[in-house]
This record gives C-alpha cells, sequence and structure tokens, in this order.
C-alpha cells in the first residue's frame, strides 16, 4: 500500500473494541481512526464523539466507506466469519479477534479468500507481541535451551464472563484456551499431533446448560516427539494468572508477570501483594504492540506474521480438545500440508 497512514475502523465497541479504537486513535504512529461501529445507538454516539470517529449502526455501511482502508474485527465470535469475508471481498485490510471462526471450514475459506484477493490478514493472537513470550522465542530460536521437548501453560481467569458472553463465544476451549494452543504452537515450533482433554464445571451450574466447562486440563503430543499440558479455569478469584513454561534438552525458559503493582507489603500479619487484574492490564503492552505490528505491516504492503491459517491450527486445536473431552478418551489431530 502506498500511503502513509492506514485509515482505520473498530467494529465491535465493547471492552476490548474500545481499546483497541482509542489505541489507533491517541497512540498508533500511521494509524487514523476514521470510524467505528457498534449495534448499541447510544454508545456508539458517545464513543464517536470521545475519539473523533464517524459513527455506524451496520457494519456492511462501514465495508461500503471507501474512506476505510482497514477494519478491526472486535465483535462477538459468532459473527467473526461472515465479517471476515465480507471485509476481504470489500477490499479492506483485516484485523480479527480470536478466534478467526467456529468452524474449521470457515477458516479455510477465510483463508481461500485472503489469498485470493491479496488482503492482509492479521489474528489477534496478542501472546506472540508480548515482550516476555516474544523474548522467549527469540531465546529459543538462538538455542538458550537446546532443543525444546515440553510445554506447560497455564490461564486461569479471576471469574467466569457473563453468561451471555459464554453463549456466544464458543466456550472455554475457543474462547479461553485458543491462546495456550496458539502460543504452545509458537513457542516449541511444531505442530499437535494428539491430545487428550477433561474438564468440569467447578464453580459456575448454570456452564451445564451452554454445554461448558470452568475448568479444563489437556495434554499435547506434538508431531516432532514434544509433549505439553495446558490448564485453563474460570475460576482463580484471587486474579488473572498467566504463566507458561518451555522446557529444552539444555534448560528451561518460564514466563509469566503476576504482580500488577511491584510492591510487597510485609507485616507481623503475613506478607502481601497484589496480582494482575485482568487481561486487559497484563497484556496492555502487548495489545498496543500488536496493533502497530499490524498497521505498519500493511502499510509497507508485507504479510502479517500471525494470520488465517494460524487461526485455523488455533481452532482445529481447540475443537479437538472439546470433542475429546465429550468422548473422553484422546483424539488424533488431522495433519494438512500449508
Amino acid at each position: 500500500m502506498s500511503k502513509s497512514t492506514l485509515n482505520c475502523a473498530v467494529l465491535g465497541l465493547g471492552k476490548m473494541g474500545f481499546r483497541h479504537a482509542d489505541l489507533l486513535a491517541n497512540r498508533v504512529p500511521g494509524a487514523r481512526l476514521v470510524a467505528v461501529q457498534d449495534p448499541i445507538e447510544p454508545h456508539l454516539r458517545n464513543v464517536s464523539a470521545q475519539l473523533g470517529a464517524k459513527g455506524y449502526l451496520d457494519y456492511q455501511e462501514v465495508l461500503n466507506d471507501p474512506a476505510v482502508d482497514a477494519v478491526f474485527i472486535i465483535t462477538p465470535s459468532t459473527t467473526h466469519a461472515e465479517i471476515c469475508m465480507a471485509a476481504a471481498k470489500a477490499g479492506k485490510a483485516i484485523f480479527c479477534e480470536k478466534p478467526l471462526a467456529l468452524s474449521v471450514a470457515e477458516c479455510e475459506a477465510i483463508d481461500h479468500v485472503v489469498k485470493q484477493t491479496g488482503t492482509p490478514l492479521q489474528l489477534g493472537f496478542m501472546r506472540r507481541f508480548d515482550p516476555g513470550y516474544a523474548a522467549a522465542k527469540r531465546a529459543i530460536a538462538e538455542g538458550a535451551i537446546g532443543e525444546v521437548v515440553a510445554y506447560n501453560g497455564i490461564s486461569r481467569d479471576p471469574q467466569a464472563p457473563p453468561r451471555e458472553y459464554v453463549a456466544q463465544s464458543g466456550g472455554i476451549y475457543l474462547d479461553c484456551l485458543i491462546h495456550e494452543f496458539d502460543i504452545a504452537r509458537f513457542l516449541m515450533g511444531d505442530e499437535v499431533k494428539r491430545l487428550h482433554a477433561t474438564g468440569k464445571v467447578l464453580m459456575n451450574d448454570w456452564m451445564h446448560a451452554l454445554n461448558d466447562v470452568d475448568h479444563a486440563h489437556v495434554v499435547l503430543e506434538f508431531e516432532k516427539g514434544g509433549l505439553g499440558h495446558i490448564e485453563g479455569s474460570r475460576n482463580a478469584i484471587y486474579g488473572y494468572d498467566i504463566r507458561a513454561e518451555v522446557m529444552g534438552t539444555k534448560g528451561t525458559i518460564a514466563i509469566g508477570q503476576e504482580r500488577h503493582t511491584p510492591i510487597t507489603i510485609q507485616t507481623k500479619s503475613g506478607v502481601v501483594r497484589d496480582y494482575m487484574p485482568g487481561y486487559l492490564e497484563r497484556f496492555s503492552e502487548a495489545y498496543h504492540i500488536e496493533l502497530i505490528e499490524f498497521v505498519q505491516t500493511v502499510l509497507a504492503g508485507k504479510t502479517p506474521s500471525v494470520g488465517a491459517w494460524d487461526g485455523r491450527q488455533a481452532l482445529l486445536l481447540a475443537l479437538a480438545a472439546k470433542r475429546s473431552q465429550e468422548l473422553g478418551a484422546p483424539v488424533e489431530v488431522e495433519s494438512v500440508a500449508r
């Protein structure tokens, strides 16, 4: 793209959508926020006025706006595939939050369309851009821990999301653990060939009606022989707990940022320190970096580093984990050449 500025539109103005819109309006070099979209008119009007962007109730109107170069899809998971396909056909560069879609077939259809149209698409797997995870990837590539042989990941939310969110999210494997599936592939540099998942409702009884669970464990077997384990929970209570460990033949890398405020209070009553309260705080820098990466990549006419195929592979694992839980047995993961 032979432009110095990318005209951006954010679709969906929930907590994450507003954060992205605010960053694009104020802190992302090369970006200009020209439009925002949300079906709730009073909220749309407020955000539009606050950020100085044109407001639309219907995403199709955004795609029809010739002033818009790129769309950021931060809408419910159930809408991602439809909007991605429409955006690619409209010639808009695409940043899409995870999951890319709710079926492998939809992911493949999106991958086909973006390749056919030459549309840049970056998926919102922000952990790849987090300084800790990115440094771990560089250290692994430099041979700091030898050949990687095992991955261990923990993703614990302080509490379950609202029922209406869970109903549209695809469940714990597609919503929460899809980040783990992606980052495990990223850090191990390998694909998963087999997995075994188990999950239960431990605290949120209403999840039974949605065929979801609030605590899950997944054991992974990688194609090159490595092993992995992932724990996902909606029940941490104490805070947002995201950690990972990669073991190699010469050492181990541990990734994590537990404290929100870097202080520890020590008294005769005990030791107190706080914990990360949520994902927006834990990955604040990563969200900023991934948007900068997308804007600069599109302006330079390059291909985003994490795209539709990565979305397909992560979704494939999430669906396999869900199936494994339902069957109560390990399942083989489809192997397809890229």
